[in-house]
């Protein structure tokens, strides 16, 4: 009890922080701010520019295995800086432009589980990006070409994206050519290999868990995009081993599929579905998973709230003998905010049902609360968690309701250099959980700030 007594004096204490829009903040946001936020020219051809990000954020992770018997209770303290240069070159008006941008990054988990200092949290020093970027390469005005080390982002980043609320984050070792025409359509081309954090070491590249994809954005429509893609994954490292004998092989896998999203008056809206198809280590890759999404904004109304629910599928194995894998591969994709902000789902054998509101008393101030409902789509599959890891294993004679969560959080951008963020979401643990262990309810805390220039 006692404790709990300092947790959620230290929470109260935070949050006033995060919330104030006092003096030092003001400062904060003062004139050199905006100064260096700006290209510095070196030349008639040429600028410079710096960038700097550093965050903060504590965790309180409360039964994250669903047995309050265990010890993995943990206060977690993050910190992740990063500092970038951003060079770009035009030798003649209106021809190509070239661009070199370097970040390195450092980041760090003061916690007393070792379960919150893996490669997620740590990375002491590292060359986060390094890339050379060509604009209208030999004259190509439409097209350019990004070669480097690089973030990849693609939609809401469902397959594809950043995850950059891991203190590590991710990023590709990859060659891009951008196709653009006007502002109504742009057509992307990669191959790449996503790279490996390494806390003590330098962080490589995975060799060959090979990745590429073309991905296409049709933004003629006003208020409306309308996405086109095709992923594929090879890995040629003889690590998959197949449901029927057992054998060892690789994996070549396509996700085909389409996102529309858009808005109309009050109302917004968005649906994406892909499917799977494939080998995996001779066994045939057949899966599928989509996404819906509808909302209403009461623009007139006091602190203009907002409705929305979604529903999230993505399929499981329903056989695991018949060499036919069934569960979706959810790729390298930022699941953080999109199935529970606890992290404990991912797209993966999973019936997601949300519903939510938000709020903004304030015109910088959101509030936000959302209540999900968890159930597998298949018996004979596991429970994944946000990582795509197992959570827990398949049972058929368990339940398929795992459980429910709800979150409830906020933000604040205290100076425009200077953003807040404060949650917390609870996990009702379910049948499924009843039914193969422990089932103890989890809660998570979190408070962040971060400084960008």
């Amino acid at each position: 009890m006692n404790a709990f007594k300092r947790l959620a004096v230290k929470g109260v204490l935070l949050s006033c922080v995060l919330m104030s829009r006092g003096g030092w903040a003001a400062e904060t946001g003062g004139s050199w701010l905006e100064q260096a936020a700006k290209p510095m020219p070196l030349n008639e051809a040429a600028t410079l520019k710096f960038g700097l990000e550093s965050r903060y954020r504590f965790e309180y992770r409360d039964n994250f295995t669903l047995n309050d018997e265990s010890y993995e209770d943990d206060a977690v303290n993050l910190f992740r800086n990063r500092l970038n240069a951003d060079l770009k070159w035009t030798p003649e008006a209106g021809g190509s432009m070239y661009r070199f941008f370097a970040e390195a990054q450092t980041a760090q988990s003061i916690a007393g589980n070792g379960l919150n200092k893996t490669n997620l949290f740590v990375d002491h020093f590292d060359l986060r990006q390094l890339f050379l970027e060509w604009n209208k390469p030999l004259g190509l005005t439409p097209l350019t070409l990004k070669t480097g080390r690089q973030e990849l982002a693609y939609g809401d980043e469902r397959f594809v994206g950043p995850l950059n609320w891991t203190n590590t984050a991710r990023v590709f070792d990859a060659v891009k050519l951008v196709y653009t025409h006007e502002d109504w359509l742009q057509v992307d081309g990669f191959g790449g290999r996503v790279v490996r954090n390494e806390p003590t070491t330098t962080d490589r590249s995975a060799h060959a868990d090979n990745f590429y994809g073309v991905y296409a954005a049709y933004k003629k429509i006003k208020d409306h995009t309308l996405d086109t893609f095709c992923f594929i994954r090879d890995v040629n490292d003889n690590s998959f081993v197949s449901e029927v004998g057992g054998v060892r092989g690789n994996l070549t896998e396509y996700t085909v599929g389409n996102r529309f999203k858009g808005k109309t008056g009050p109302t917004d809206y968005g649906t994406e579905y892909a499917v799977q198809f494939g080998k995996k280590s001779g066994d045939t890759v057949r899966a599928w998973a989509f996404h819906q999404e509808l909302g209403y904004t009461l623009a007139d109304a006091a602190w203009t709230p907002r409705l929305y629910t979604e529903y999230n599928h993505a399929s499981g194995d329903r056989n695991t003998a018949d060499g036919t894998v069934g569960t979706f591969d959810n790729l390298y994709p930022t699941n953080h905010n999109k199935y529970g902000l606890i992290d404990f789902v991912s797209l993966k054998n999973i019936n997601d049902f949300m519903i939510g509101a938000s709020v903004k008393p304030d015109p910088k101030l959101m509030i936000a609360s959302e209540f999900h409902w968890f159930l597998r789509d298949g018996k004979e599959s596991a429970w994944f968690n946000a990582s795509g890891g197992v959570y827990r294993a398949a049972n058929t004679a368990a339940a398929n309701q795992l459980g429910e969560e709800l979150d409830v959080y906020a933000t604040y951008p205290i100076t425009p250099n200077l953003s807040s963020l404060i949650g917390y979401s609870h996990f009702f643990a379910g049948p499924f959980a009843e039914d193969t262990g422990r089932s103890d309810d989890a809660n998570f805390f979190y408070a962040q700030l971060m400084f960008k220039i």
